[in-house]
């Protein structure tokens, strides 16, 4: 793994994590500015301002709808660079290629997880700074909705809001982990680097596409269900057969990519 830590551009890296702290720190200003004319009669926290369980700004909405996309951009397209160069072809003919493409996936699990989840630890640590850390309301805090039907182990945020929300950033760190996977399982099969960089967003909007069907009760879209609380109803069930079913056919194209790489 250490061998293709050096295969990527690190400017690259901190280029894709700048891009993804773009949103969060808007959304971060404009709680500030609003903290700065209104008085906390609603005994705000970050708990019930940051962007997990934020469902109404612009910024937030968009950040989720993009987390796909954002997930893919460190790392994920390189080893379609690394095909076109021709560096795969003289691995394969070392007898190393399975190998490096492992270390390919992992760090397309790590990076892209990182790469969605600091920004909005980040987000989440900034209203902290700025807001009293005080236990969410049932009552006091009705106007953002979290319940049962739009938030997973909803008893566990008002009792413990910092293990909910540590346990929300590590299903946003999971599942940017699994399309930035996604992503270079694509980058395998498709010579088009712009749409192998897209799929994972592509993915996401065919899921979205599909909710709006209404066949199952609970959103099947991650957009909802890797947010804290959600703008749709959840469950946890339909929530991991999803992530379950991603992780199959990640698997599944992956071992096709490896085999036609290797059989090329």
């Amino acid at each position: 793994m250490s061998h293709i830590w050096y295969r990527f551009d690190k400017k690259s890296i901190a280029i894709a994590m700048l891009i993804a702290m773009i949103l969060p720190a808007i959304q971060f200003y404009q709680r500030l500015t609003i903290a700065a004319r209104v008085d906390n009669r609603f005994w705000d926290s970050p708990f019930t301002l940051w962007m997990g369980v934020d469902n109404f700004s612009f910024s937030t909405v968009t950040y989720y709808l993009l987390v796909p996309l954002i997930a893919a951009l460190p790392v994920a397209t390189v080893v379609r660079r690394d095909l076109d160069n021709g560096f795969l072809t003289q691995l394969r003919i070392k007898g190393t290629l399975k190998v490096v493409l492992r270390s390919y996936l992992t760090w397309s699990f790590i990076l892209g997880g990182l790469v969605v989840a600091v920004p909005l630890l980040i987000n989440l640590i900034s209203l902290a700074l700025v807001y009293p850390s005080v236990f969410p309301d049932n009552l006091l805090n009705q106007n953002i909705l979290v319940i049962n039907r739009d938030t997973l182990l909803v008893s566990l945020y008002y009792n413990h809001p910092w293990l909910h929300s540590f346990l929300s950033l590590l299903v946003v760190f999971f599942w940017g982990g699994l399309f930035a996977m996604f992503t270079t399982t694509m980058s395998l099969l498709l010579k088009n680097r712009f749409l192998a960089l897209s799929s994972g967003l592509l993915l996401q909007l065919f899921l979205m596409l599909i909710q709006e069907f209404g066949i199952l009760k609970a959103s099947i879209a991650p957009i909802d269900f890797i947010k804290q609380s959600a703008s749709s109803n959840i469950d946890l069930v339909i929530t991991l057969e999803v992530t379950l079913a991603i992780v199959i056919v990640i698997l599944i194209l992956w071992q096709r990519g490896v085999t036609r790489i290797v059989n090329s």
